[in-house]
């Protein structure tokens, strides 16, 4: 069972003597065989397989599938999630495979493959992200390997191999960050047994073991000192393919065959201890950022001096607490490496974790007299190693950036300007020069700076404009008014709906339309004001394989005079991050006697909280005065709360009250400029960087 459409219905793989078959569920509940739409190669659906496995090799928010066919190596089926999948071979080397396990052992935040070939040999593959994948020597091992599985064996909170030999279990771990191993025996036994299942049984809170195979099973419960102990004797026969509560009671039964039929083994508890259950659930509709069930994540349950480390390989986690009433705190690590933490759930419950949003880009703060207020994220322009589709990634076009910070947002403090610049994110910034320019301008006439990310060359310029007047008319694309969202800059933002992606949505346009006693277009701009919700890596590789809706940027539509409208001005960009302005100039958008409307189009999660228009202003340019740092210095500082108000706002951050000190996203590896006087680096462009993180 899999999800394959990330729609949090469990389709089906079927892969054996027979061939192969997909059948996916419908809304509805009911079975469709979806093998001949999946445009796999002639042929494959007919081969001999001993197995099917799923797991998301390229990292792109679906669960893909890795198929072991009798003769030749692994075959990959990469997920396109629009009914169709793309033969890969990066595991090509692994002929005959009898198992898998998808597991970070390295700890660097990407999952690692390891299989068990035909020759019952151990071949282990290190993540190098973007879908490639390198092996890595394996430990030799005294014997043939007739399993593998992912299982925190010496409860150090990481996860080790779990390799079941003929006559012994071995805990396989990784040393030095991927540079050695760790081979240690686990546990010594007489019998027959094919494969190793981990589950608390009794729910003391150690993760307890059965060794199965097709003559019968043996149980054996973990006890306080870590040592694997004979458990319960089980039915002659049995042979056990999976753990699970299958009455909901909080107790692990066994599921399996027992004389030819399917047969369920009734867990029973000699203590009444307590349990949790916990159901990952990846953000789907507008995110997709990870598979819907968070397989290939982990989790991590504290409660009292208990600590279990698990693998996420299915839609819920059973965790045992014995004698606790609660657990303390639950860490879970989605499968793109983002890190969340839970706290304090009570014993015997089921709980729900949705993924929580990650952002990009450091903010800004200023002081404005009474505390530090959140002015915008900034140097959108510049992003390194953000892939724009599958095979591509995005090239530093512009490596300088302008932010207007408005008067009632920055006062004196204590004869100085106060401006802190934060990277509370899962990233790295570079930062060669930093500079406040303050701007003189007529009284009655207001700035704008263009706070727009555009595929042209950035020439960042100051506009003097008049206040900023309100469009005639201004409505969306399924007909409905939005004046009063959009003519006014309060808050409340014009919604247009979510897609299937986070930053991707259905094709929609704002209309705008000029009063009629406006000036010439020759004049004017529009002004706008609003945010970007953006994609990110992981959604763009997903959005570059099969039929999806790419993001498309703003494009200025206006009326062809033949009752349809043409596009005037395509590809002219978008808000670059959180409470941008928008300036586009309209001279020359108009052909003489064109009505003057327009059209924003996009696919884009665009909201915008103000649209209007301005005149250009002509004369002196505005007076400016460039002033460099008194004092810059890095420190360590936290995490601050942010808070949303609603869907269509955007999350801003609260200075003034840190969430948190410690560490919250995994640790990017690398050379980071020391905390304290960092002013040297920044008074000039020199190609000497504050790097931080």
């Amino acid at each position: 069972p899999v999800d394959l459409d990330n729609d949090y219905r469990m389709d089906f793989v079927f892969a054996g003597p027979g061939g192969l078959r997909i059948i996916r569920q419908s809304a509805a509940g009911t079975f469709q065989d979806a093998t001949a739409g999946a445009r796999l190669p002639a042929g494959l659906a007919a081969r001999a397989f001993l197995g099917a496995w799923a797991a998301d090799v390229d990292a792109d928010g679906d669960v893909d599938v890795l198929l072991a066919p009798e003769s030749g190596g692994v075959v990959t089926l990469r997920n396109n999630k629009d009914g169709t999948f793309a033969v890969q071979t990066q595991f090509d080397a692994v002929k005959g495979a009898r198992d898998f396990a998808w597991v970070d052992l390295d700890g660097d935040g990407d999952q690692d493959a390891a299989f068990v070939d035909s020759q019952g040999r151990l071949v282990v593959f290190q993540n190098e992200r973007g879908g490639t994948f390198v092996e890595r020597k394996a430990p030799d091992l005294p014997g043939r390997v007739l399993s593998v599985s992912a299982e925190d064996l010496d409860q150090d909170g990481q996860l080790d191999l779990a390799v079941l030999m003929e006559r012994g279990l071995l805990r396989v771990s990784d040393r030095d960050a991927g540079q050695a191993w760790d081979v240690a025996e686990v546990l010594k036994f007489e019998g027959t047994f094919t494969r190793a299942l981990f589950g608390d049984l009794d729910n003391n809170g150690a993760r307890d073991l059965v060794l199965t195979g097709e003559s019968g099973a043996a149980s054996y419960l973990r006890g306080p000192s870590g040592a694997y102990e004979p458990g319960p004797k089980l039915p002659d026969g049995l042979a056990v393919d999976q753990l699970a509560d299958m009455d909901e009671d909080g107790t692990l039964d066994l599921v399996g065959r027992l004389q030819g039929k399917a047969a369920v083994y009734k867990g029973r508890r000699s203590k009444p201890y307590g349990w949790q259950v916990l159901r990952p659930r990846g953000l789907q509709k507008g995110d997709n950022r990870v598979n819907s069930f968070a397989i290939g994540g982990e989790m991590q349950l504290r409660a009292g001096l208990l600590v279990q480390t698990q693998a996420i390989a299915g839609p819920s986690v059973h965790f045992g607490l014995g004698d606790q009433p609660s657990s303390t705190a639950t860490r879970i690590v989605w499968p793109n490496g983002t890190v969340q933490i839970e706290f304090e759930h009570p014993a015997n419950s089921v709980v729900k974790s949705p993924q929580r949003l990650k952002g990009s880009c450091p903010w800004l703060f200023t002081w404005n007299g009474e505390s530090m207020v959140f002015v915008t994220d900034f140097i959108w322009r510049s992003p390194l190693g953000l892939k724009i589709n599958a095979q591509t990634t995005a090239k530093v076009q512009d490596t300088l950036d302008w932010v207007r910070i408005r008067g009632d947002q920055l006062a004196p403090r204590d004869g100085h300007y106060d401006v802190r610049i934060t990277a509370e994110l899962w990233e790295t910034h570079f930062f060669d020069h930093i500079s406040l320019m303050v701007v003189d301008h007529p009284a009655g006439t207001e700035i704008a700076i263009d706070e727009r990310f555009a595929f042209e060359p950035y020439r960042p310029r100051i506009y003097l404009i008049s206040p900023p007047s309100v469009f005639w008319r201004a409505r969306e694309d399924r007909g409905e008014d939005i004046s009063a969202a959009v003519n006014t800059l309060d808050g409340r933002h014009h919604d247009m709906g979510r897609g299937e992606y986070q930053g991707v949505t259905r094709d929609h346009w704002v209309e705008l339309e000029l009063p009629p006693d406006a000036p010439s277009a020759d004049e004017l701009a529009l002004i706008g004001f609003g945010w970007v919700h953006p994609t990110d890596t992981s959604i763009n590789v997903a959005l570059g394989q099969g039929s999806h809706t790419p993001p498309r940027a703003l494009s200025i539509e206006v009326p062809d005079g033949k009752g349809g409208w043409r596009v005037a001005r395509p590809n002219v960009g978008f808000p670059a991050g959180k409470t941008k302005t928008v300036v586009l100039e309209l001279k020359g958008l108009w052909r003489p006697g064109e009505a003057r409307k327009l059209r924003l189009r996009t696919t884009m999660e665009i909201y915008w909280d103000r649209l209007a228009w301005a005149r250009l202003l002509q004369g002196p340019s505005p007076r400016t005065v460039t002033l460099l740092a008194r004092s810059a210095d890095l420190r360590h500082r936290g995490y601050s709360r942010t808070t949303q108000d609603g869907p269509s706002a955007p999350e801003l951050p609260d200075y003034n009250v840190l969430e948190a000190t410690g560490q919250r996203w995994r640790d990017l590896v690398g050379f980071y400029t020391r905390f304290g006087d960092v002013r040297e680096l920044l008074k000039q462009i020199d190609d000497r960087y504050v790097i931080m993180n």
